[in-house]
């Protein structure tokens, strides 16, 4: 039995997809509410958060990174830009300063992934999504 060959652009929604739902979902309390990382405010992983990006995914050396992605509400992730100040100041607080300037950094880095390359993320993140 043949694989069915799948395109670039489908592999990185189905990497995308399973990151965000796993990002998401890891960080959600016992009853599936999440705290916004930029403003704190509570929602259902599910439905009410996305998954925000300190570094914009069109930078594919981070797009992926546990640490650059966190639960967002929709109001800091579309409506106000991903409050990347804020969502950098965290990072900070949480990992230790330097880590944004971090990021910015590793951000800048050309990374080009193979779509396979991409489909083994998207396998990662659907095995540790059904594992939480």
């Amino acid at each position: 039995m043949s694989k069915k060959k799948v395109s670039r652009s489908a592999a990185v929604k189905r990497a995308d997809t399973w990151f965000s739902r796993w990002v998401r979902k890891k960080n959600a309390l016992s009853n599936g509410s999440v705290r916004c990382f930029t403003c704190g405010t509570m929602g259902d992983w599910k439905h009410e958060m996305q998954a925000g990006h300190f570094q914009s995914r069109a930078k594919y050396s981070v797009r992926w990174s546990e640490t650059n992605v966190k639960p967002q509400c929709v109001r800091c992730n579309i409506s106000n830009g991903g409050q990347q100040y804020t969502f950098g100041v965290r990072l900070d607080e949480v990992y230790g300063p330097g880590t944004a300037q971090g990021l910015v950094q590793k951000g800048n880095e050309l990374r080009k992934y193979t779509t396979q390359e991409i489909l083994d993320i998207a396998d990662t993140y659907r095995k540790r999504y059904n594992q939480l």
